[in-house]
């Protein structure tokens, strides 16, 4: 295959998502995947490198028909492409003129509830990651998982965390600073469930734990032992313990659904949409609203408390 003469910018295009805008590795790369499908299509269609001061709206379509994917995955496609754009622009200096992807409309993308676990299920999960035959990993595994529920931490925040983060009350671990997505910090108060969770952590963590590893959530043995944990070995345990706590479409879940668990249940709780914004660090008002759901159990509620006329 024909190296891609953009690579050097693309390379940079990652170093800035990473260290200017504060992305996690992994949605760099889903943006460098991006960009680079667009310069390979308009090669391969054109016959020559894309000059990227020279594409309009009509080659951002022709890209987006010819992947034929679901509205979901153009939608990321063109948001890919448009932080591209905005990026050779304000950063590598290109004449670009008009972004490109303005004149393109994002797919409607069909309205789905987010998917959850309820309380009862997470406990359950809980329950499966503590009884692991080795009694370090499962505690390990218990703690990292009551602390992903209880705090609606993302993944690559959670795991990214340094005891500098760490606030403290009367001696005991209250808050966290959390850097956020495009670098914005934000105080995510701890529930009772994290500071179980991360008490019984730390006192293992400081025990067994490397010294001088800044990471709170660190291997403590073996040939990794200091460097935090992995998101992919992350995702691969929290489907295991699914399966083994014998929940509904285990092979779906993900670190990500106990944050949208942690989000529901606040919500059910009765608290306003704009603590639940706060905490989980959403920009918009809009991307919470998703999370305003009525349980099954409510709605038999309001149907029985209709008065009976006959």
């Amino acid at each position: 295959m024909t190296p891609d003469p953009h690579a050097e910018v693309f390379a940079r295009f990652r170093r800035y998502l990473e260290m200017e805008e504060g992305r996690s590795p992994r949605t760099a790369e889903e943006y460098l995947l991006d960009a680079s499908l667009f310069s390979r299509w308009f090669r391969e269609r054109y016959g020559r490198p894309v000059r990227f001061e020279e594409v309009g709206s009509p080659q951002i379509r022709a890209f987006l028909a010819s992947r034929e994917v679901s509205p979901h995955r153009a939608g990321r496609l063109l948001a890919s492409l448009r932080k591209l754009f905005r990026y050779l622009s304000e950063v590598e200096g290109l004449p670009i003129l008009k972004d490109p992807t303005e004149g393109v409309r994002r797919p409607k993308l069909p309205r789905r509830l987010p998917v959850y676990l309820t309380p009862p299920e997470v406990a359950r999960l809980l329950e499966a990651a503590y009884r692991h035959r080795s009694p370090r990993v499962g505690l390990r595994d218990w703690a990292l998982l009551a602390f992903l529920y209880g705090t609606g931490l993302r993944l690559s925040e959670a795991l990214g965390l340094t005891f500098s983060q760490l606030i403290y009350q009367d001696g005991i671990p209250y808050a966290l600073r959390v850097q956020g997505k495009g670098g914005k910090e934000r105080v995510v108060v701890l529930s009772p469930t994290a500071q179980r969770a991360l008490h019984q952590w730390l006192k293992h963590r400081n025990l067994e734990g490397h010294p001088t590893s800044p990471y709170i959530w660190s291997h403590t043995f073996g040939r990794n032992r200091g460097k935090p944990f992995s998101p992919r070995a992350v995702e691969a345990m929290v489907k295991r313990v699914a399966r083994r706590a014998g929940l509904a479409e285990w092979s779906r879940i993900t670190p990500h659904k106990l944050r949208h668990s942690y989000a529901s249940a606040l919500v059910e709780a009765g608290r306003g949409i704009e603590e639940v914004r706060e905490l989980l660090g959403h920009t918009s008002i809009s991307t919470t609203q998703v999370y305003v759901h009525v349980s099954r159990k409510r709605l038999e509620e309001a149907a029985r408390s209709l008065p009976d006329v006959l």
